[in-house]
């Protein structure tokens, strides 16, 4: 598979330009749609949190498809240490103000889970520290968001694929509270990792999330550590 992007006024669009080995379904999961040309597109929206480099979205996104055709063995430890430390040492440098949620706030704490990403929780006042981070490595632009889960969005692809979300929305925990909701965001504990100090939600809070995914086999695996 193979992306092109372009902008459409203020929106990146990305276009499916050969999608060599992947059905229907499986776009359809990418959020990619159909448009009146039978073409497959996505389209980020306008409200974007800073410029882009369109070139390099396109770049960093086809290196991430490119990896995931060629089926990179996530389940590599190294790979996955290795991008935890550089995402400490970016944010420690940067002095980002940051928490890890999902299955990679397991994998800190020593529970047997390979993350299928790393999802990055963190706060719109860190947004211009972030973009002269990351802004090398971003595949997905970073825009503000309505009637989502959070307030913002944005992917960069280093080896891993790493999801950064801004501000959950106070109706998350609307159902029980969860690894990624504002009582998580309020309740967060300091784990040593590798000589770095990472927030993270209380462990409990992980099995509804869990739950409420089918994860079951994931669930058995936390609940000997609370």
């Amino acid at each position: 598979m193979k992306i092109q992007v372009s902008r459409e006024g203020s929106a990146y669009v990305y276009k499916v330009s050969d999608r060599s080995g992947v059905s229907e379904s499986e776009l359809k999961s990418m959020y990619y749609e159909r448009d009146e040309n039978g073409l497959y597109r996505r389209i980020y929206p306008a409200s974007l949190m800073f410029g882009h480099d369109r070139q390099l979205l396109e770049t960093n996104y086809n290196n991430y498809l490119l990896d995931k055709e060629k089926n990179i063995d996530k389940n590599d430890k190294n790979i996955i240490d290795n991008t935890i430390e550089w995402i400490c040492c970016v944010h420690e440098n940067s002095e980002i103000k940051w928490w890890l949620a999902g299955s990679a706030a397991l994998y800190v704490r020593g529970i047997e889970v390979m993350p299928h990403d790393i999802d990055v929780m963190t706060y719109k006042t860190e947004i211009i520290k972030i973009k002269k981070s990351i802004e090398n490595y971003i595949c997905e632009p970073f825009h503000h968001v309505m009637n989502w889960v959070v307030k913002g969005f944005g992917v960069i692809y280093r080896q891993y694929r790493i999801d950064y979300a801004f501000e959950p929305e106070e109706w998350v925990d609307g159902n029980g509270y969860v690894d990624f909701g504002p009582y998580a965001q309020s309740h967060l504990e300091k784990i040593k990792w590798n000589n770095h100090t990472i927030l993270v939600p209380p462990l409990q809070l992980h099995i509804k999330s869990n739950l409420d995914r089918g994860r079951i086999e994931i669930v058995n695996k936390i609940k000997p550590f609370i």
